[in-house]
């Protein structure tokens, strides 16, 4: 607190306040925010009122400030002149700092003293009562879009604030920052934050944040660029297992600066990645949600797998993101651009690439998926490379890494949990450990759309029942003679519904007895 420094504004401050005041309500009541384009107009309006308005300063950066401009309230044929401010931003990284008390500290003594009858703003109904605001029906001053409510608030300078009444009108300069288009433009002059819209917006005392590692009961929290620790709160242990936090989910959580902030809810996901567990007891591993792209990272060498790859790609598909296929390692293999057709024929959903991370090789290719704001997990067995993919697309020792064993053609196994990792240029990278085998259940449609085209074909059969063996008229079989299909496709496409469909039984006998089970457990508790 001893190093905030609460001044007035100068020309050099502009850029940083605007900043600062987009961070501060971005993703707040929608996708993006306005309130730094309007910060940039108002100080060109006739309304603004520079000598009352102030900003915060911390160690050299802007943290907070607030905008005063004169307002009126219109009783027919009278007008009062009243203040009004906003608005009033605090970084948000400095959050519960205390920087909004002591700007309204700093600058409610300047209104009164210049001699304003009062303040009428619309703020947060849960912070601005604390510095004695009171709803505006105590004054009969309503706002002329939706009359009176908590958010809408009056604070008198002197006694004069009591003969004023009528409806409220804030400067002109306040309704001409609503056009997207302008927004747009004024926004890309700084740094790319991805714009979001959810069902939990308009946020209040609650923050927003993106899960980016997950231990047991423990989570980390990426807010801003800061990831502070985090535990659920007590609700949560009654729901199943899929509706807890996962990487890469959006949350909403309690921020505390001295220990664990609390997780509230779990926003509404775009997609969401799950596996059975290895052990194959029908158990569902949950791994990732809301991903634009998986790449599934496997190397040309000893590693490379059809069938797995074949895995990976239903999973995607099935959670519902495009499958990327990286083939690292080009530098070890003499003919890459075979392992790449044969990859692209698993499904028509599926591109590939084969490149070598270190000698630079294919990467070019990848910048089509760099794009600001995009998610992109990946996924491979131990020692694929995905580790040293992350450090060539960051440009830096991202993630650790270790060299080929020589007794085995395979790297040693670097990533140990799920994390998620914010770029600079705003893609975020989501790395995963590597898993020996990918299991398959409850993704009967990514498997579907995977092999769309073995599904069409069972569509042309004769009988609808067709077990594609003996009948006469079997499209699958007539295709399999022409070499329209091949059989090792057909057999795996079998091979994957038929664990799908058992795994799958076996997770629904697991959950069964689980709510039983719970159910069962709280009963005793109450006797």
């Amino acid at each position: 607190m001893n190093n905030i420094i609460i001044r007035k504004e100068t020309k050099d401050d502009y850029y940083a306040t605007e900043l600062m005041t987009m961070r501060a309500f971005w993703n707040i009541h929608g996708p993006g925010c306005n309130e730094h384009l309007l910060v940039n107009k108002l100080r060109h309006a006739d309304e603004y009122l520079p000598d009352l308005s102030r900003i915060a300063e911390l160690d050299g950066k802007v943290v907070g400030a607030v905008f005063y401009s004169r307002a009126k309230v219109v009783d027919g044929d009278k007008e009062h002149e009243v203040l009004t401010f906003g608005p009033l931003a605090v970084e948000p990284t400095c959050f519960s700092m205390g920087i909004g008390a002591l700007l309204l500290k700093e600058t409610l003594p300047l209104a009164k003293a210049a001699g304003y009858k009062g303040i009428v703003i619309c703020g947060e109904p849960e912070y601005y009562p604390k510095h004695g605001f009171l709803t505006c029906d105590h004054f009969d001053i309503h706002h002329p879009a939706f009359g009176n409510s908590d958010a809408f608030m009056a604070l008198p300078l002197n006694e004069e604030f009591e003969d004023i009444h009528g409806y409220f009108y804030e400067a002109p300069v306040f309704e001409t920052c609503e056009d997207e288009k302008e927004i747009e433009d004024f926004t890309k002059g700084f740094p790319y934050y991805k714009p979001l819209k959810l069902s939990c917006q308009w946020l209040h005392v609650e923050k927003l944040g993106r899960i980016s590692e997950v231990n047991k009961n423990s989570y980390k929290i990426m807010f801003w660029e800061q990831e502070i620790p985090a535990k659920l709160k007590g609700s949560f242990y009654e729901e199943d297992a899929e509706k807890l936090p996962v990487v890469g989910d959006y949350v909403t959580f309690l921020y505390n600066r001295q220990g664990d902030s609390v997780i509230l809810s779990v926003c509404e996901r775009q997609n969401f990645l799950q596996r059975p567990d290895q052990a194959k007891t029908g158990v569902m591993q949950y791994m990732a949600a809301n991903v634009d792209y998986l790449f599934i990272v496997t190397s040309l060498n000893e590693d490379y797998s059809y069938n797995r790859i074949a895995r990976y790609v239903s999973i995607a598909i099935q959670g519902g993101t495009e499958p990327v296929v990286i083939l690292t390692k080009s530098d070890l293999c003499t003919s890459p651009g075979r392992y790449v057709r044969e990859v692209e024929q698993i499904s028509d959903k599926v591109r590939a690439h084969a490149i070598s991370a270190i000698y630079g090789i294919g990467l070019e290719e990848l910048g089509d998926y760099m794009t600001p704001g995009t998610t992109i997990c990946l996924m491979g067995s131990s020692g694929a490379g995905k580790s040293t993919l992350i450090n060539s697309i960051t440009g830096e020792e991202t993630m650790k890494t270790s060299e080929i064993r020589e007794d085995d053609d395979k790297g040693r196994h670097t990533t140990t949990y799920r994390k998620l990792i914010e770029l600079s240029n705003g893609v975020t990278i989501i790395d995963t450990p590597g898993m020996r085998e990918v299991g398959m259940a409850n993704v009967q449609d990514g498997i579907d759309e995977t092999f769309s085209d073995i599904v069409e074909l069972e569509s042309r059969c004769r009988f609808s029942n067709c077990r594609h063996d003996t009948e006469p008229g079997c499209a699958i079989k007539a295709a399999i003679a022409s070499g329209e299909l091949s059989a090792k496709r057909y057999e795996l496409y079998k091979n994957l519904g038929r664990e799908n469909t058992n795994n799958h039984a076996m997770k629904k006998e697991i959950s069964k007895w689980a709510k039983a089970y719970k159910k069962n457990n709280k009963r005793n508790m109450w006797d």
